[in-house]
């Protein structure tokens, strides 16, 4: 392409990188977000290539116009030597046939006036130079086997050559008299000033570019700016908006029509039916909640009633009781002594059994203040059957212990063992006429199997009891050999100390508890 090509392409490198530059430097200076710098980069990205394919392709309409021109410039000089070679053929040929071979000087002399002409030379028959213009030195044309050829072929040639840093293009035409050759001429014309006018071209060519470079950066730039970076920027803006929780956020539609509308238009009807959903899952979650409520404040007034059940019908017995050997003592105050001792001990025995159960509702709805240290499961056992011993023994109840002396604990201890003596109570309890109490304490190193179990050899639980056995003043035994509240206490404990109580029915008939504790691992 030469050296008005290489401009071309440098000065269209320029301005792009001065386009780049300029947005770049403006996104640094604003300090735009990622969001929008990454917009930015997009729009410059499709100005980069718009602008790259664009010169591209420019590049190679200029690189095959200009051959084409250089073409076009050669063949028309070519074309005009021909012109003057045939003319001064013709008239040299008139020359000799009329006899006046000296007009031939004069002939070359008029042709070398013009400018465009290098030079102009006769030749002999033998191929001698006869005639040269006065503005050529024959010194300079040293190709006389060419005027050989043509004086022996009677046939033009054309020769392409460089004399004093000139390209020339000559012509060494025949010229005839009667059929015979009796000489030639050459005429040369310089070329050289079409690579000066391919340079002009390039050079102008180049402006041009220029100029369509910087209008197709500022056309491409507006156009993508109001088609593509403001309508994208403004879904961007609408994402970020809805994913910070904002769905009442809605992005301008723009009044054109394409891909970019349908796009904003679809995100509008997302966010209006996110605003839907969303108030549609407020009011589900308010009206879950209002359910929820509603069903904890019946739970609460169904405990209450259960509660308050549960306490006249504990209460309700021994304060009959009471009543009863008060009006005695009260309608016979004439009674021996030894029914009024009699009747005192009676009203002394409901008033204990009262305070028992109101000790035990406090125990359940107290919060505990959990004294912990390292117990050993072992010894709590031991301090157990030792207390059960003459109720068991009472009962006809013996007791088999199955403990690892190696298992710890961190409980507090007092409790704990309230709540294991409780279970240990209703199973004697669930076994009037005897049988066999079981206590196994094993170590679990992975925490997932129960750390004690305690099986008795009683008639069971019916299945629709199981689930309420730990409920508070919920029994089955009669009236008077039980509260209701010993296994209720004992969950409660046991909760306390990060665990939990379940219960079941043996296949061979009888209950077990599983308690499931944290161990205190031993240090290594």
């Amino acid at each position: 392409m030469g050296r008005g090509g290489n401009l071309y392409a440098v000065f269209s490198c320029i301005l792009v990188a001065k386009k780049l530059g300029t947005q770049f430097a403006l996104a640094a200076y604003l300090n735009l977000p990622n969001e929008q710098n990454q917009t930015m980069k997009i729009s410059s990205r499709l100005i980069i290539i718009l602008t790259v394919s664009v010169n591209a392709v420019m590049l190679v309409a200029t690189f095959f116009i200009l051959r084409q021109l250089e073409a076009n410039l050669l063949a028309a000089t070519q074309d005009e030597i021909r012109a003057h070679a045939a003319t001064l053929q013709i008239a040299l040929e008139e020359d000799y046939a009329t006899g006046r071979s000296l007009d031939a000087q004069r002939l070359i002399n008029r042709l070398s006036e013009n400018r465009s002409i290098y030079g102009a030379i006769l030749f002999n028959a033998s191929g001698q130079i006869e005639v040269v213009s006065n503005s050529i030195a024959a010194r300079e044309f040293s190709y006389l086997g060419e005027v050989k050829q043509v004086l022996e072929t009677a046939r033009a040639v054309e020769i392409s050559r460089q004399l004093n840093g000139q390209d020339l293009f000559s012509v060494i035409a025949p010229i005839k008299n009667a059929g015979t050759v009796v000489g030639a001429i050459e005429i040369a014309q310089s070329i050289s000033f079409i690579r000066t006018e391919l340079v002009r071209e390039r050079r102008n060519i180049a402006l041009t570019a220029a100029s369509l470079c910087v209008a197709i950066l500022l056309v491409v730039s507006f156009v993508l700016h109001f088609n593509l970076t403001r309508p994208v920027q403004s879904l961007l803006t609408g994402a970020i908006a809805i994913g910070r929780g904002d769905l009442s956020h809605r992005v301008a539609v723009p009044k054109s029509s394409g891909e970019l509308v349908r796009l904003a238009t679809e995100f509008n009807q997302m966010a209006k039916h996110l605003a839907e959903q969303r108030e549609a899952l407020a009011r589900e979650a308010e009206e879950k909640i209002a359910l929820e409520r509603k069903l904890r404040h019946s739970e609460q007034l169904a405990a209450l009633g259960r509660l308050a059940a549960g306490v006249a019908h504990e209460m309700g017995a021994p304060l009959q009781v009471i009543d009863g050997r008060a009006k005695q003592l009260q309608d016979r105050a004439d009674s021996n002594l030894e029914m009024r001792q009699r009747n005192l001990t009676i009203i002394r025995t409901q008033a204990e059994r009262i305070g028992r159960i109101v000790r035990q509702m406090l125990n359940l709805a107290r919060p505990y203040n959990l004294q912990v240290a390292p117990t050993k499961v072992a010894q709590l056992i031991q301090e157990i059957t030792d207390a059960v011993e003459i109720t068991a023994a009472t009962n006809g109840v013996k007791i088999n212990v199955q403990c690892d002396d190696r298992i710890m604990i961190e409980a507090d201890g007092g409790l704990i063992l309230q709540a294991i003596l409780n279970v240990c109570q209703n199973a004697i309890q669930a076994m009037p006429t005897g049988g066999l109490l079981t206590i196994e304490c094993l170590a679990d190193p992975a925490g997932s199997d129960p750390l004690i179990k305690i099986s008795d050899t009683g008639p069971g639980i019916p299945s629709e009891h199981l689930e309420h056995i730990f409920d508070p003043f919920y029994t089955t035994k009669e009236v008077g050999h039980g509260t209701g509240l010993g296994l209720a206490v004992a969950s409660r404990i046991i909760a306390e100390h990060g665990g939990h109580i379940e219960v079941a029915n043996r296949a061979e008939g009888g209950a077990v508890f599983y308690i499931y504790l944290p161990q205190l691992k031993p240090d290594n």
